[in-house]
């Protein structure tokens, strides 16, 4: 779906993907359903803006960090996240929702 073709859509989504970080965060956040979440919003941003797109790697800076974190079992990718600390979900979280603000910001209005 283009953005620039239809904002309104664009902007339902994104605010579909915040609502989702809302969930998350009342949930403790489970790590299955944050990368649930995550896998999808993805998608989303791939799909909106494209996977080369400056607005998606704003997005996979945030939030696509690999390799362990101390206390981790599992290697890239494919890992339990940590609750807490810089590299853990909530931290994604709050990353994710600053960049997903910003792009709904971004959206021509109309």
């Amino acid at each position: 779906m283009p953005v620039r073709s239809n904002p309104a859509r664009a902007r339902a989504r994104l605010e579909e993907l915040l609502k989702g970080i809302a969930a998350l965060r009342g949930s403790g956040p489970n790590p299955f359903d944050y990368d649930l979440w995550e896998n999808r919003a993805r998608e989303v941003l791939e799909a909106m803006y494209g996977p080369d797109s400056p607005e998606f790697a704003r997005y996979a800076e945030a939030v696509l960090k690999r390799g362990r974190l101390p206390g981790v079992r599992g290697l890239e990718e494919n890992m339990t996240l940590n609750i807490h600390g810089p590299g853990g979900i909530l931290a994604r979280l709050d990353r994710a929702e600053a960049v997903l603000r910003q792009l709904i910001d971004e959206l021509p209005s109309g």
